[in-house]
């Protein structure tokens, strides 16, 4: 989401984006860290690895050196694999917070928790867009009960 989008949002979205983002940062920090680790690590490994293509003789140091080149290529592809792992963490993390937000909700009913509930479980690509749904019938709901 952009900061435009963001800052034209109402307050009371705007405060469930950041406990969103509360929960979704320390590993989205871990994931990132892996990353800027990972790719030039694979990446610097992999061209000094090229860099023997073309070598006739091989001898002891050489070969030291392309273990180390390798090692260091499959540390990189490890770290790589954690933060693809870290991402599908950050999606569980942040589906579990909107459903159990979605069940805390003291203002709809029953009724229209579970169908929200049950939209987001069975239509995992627009969770967000059926949060904002959720967001702006919660809100209505409340704006009309204070009246």
């Amino acid at each position: 989401m952009d900061l435009e989008t963001f800052n034209q949002m109402p307050a009371f979205m705007r405060k469930e984006m950041e406990n969103l983002k509360q929960v979704a940062a320390p590993i989205l920090k871990k994931r990132l860290i892996f990353l800027f680790t990972a790719v030039p690590l694979l990446v610097i490994s992999l061209v000094y690895l090229s860099s023997f293509w073309g070598e006739t003789r091989f001898g002891t140091e050489t070969f030291i050196k392309i273990g180390i080149a390798a090692l260091g290529a499959a540390f990189g592809m490890a770290l790589i694999r954690e933060s693809s792992y870290q991402k599908r963490n950050v999606q569980q993390k942040v589906f579990q917070y909107i459903l159990e937000r979605m069940q805390k909700s003291e203002v709809l009913s029953d009724e229209r928790k579970n169908r929200y509930v049950t939209a987001v479980k069975e239509q995992p690509f627009t969770v967000m867009s059926n949060f904002m749904e959720f967001l702006n019938e919660e809100e209505s709901r409340r704006q009309r009960l204070a009246e």
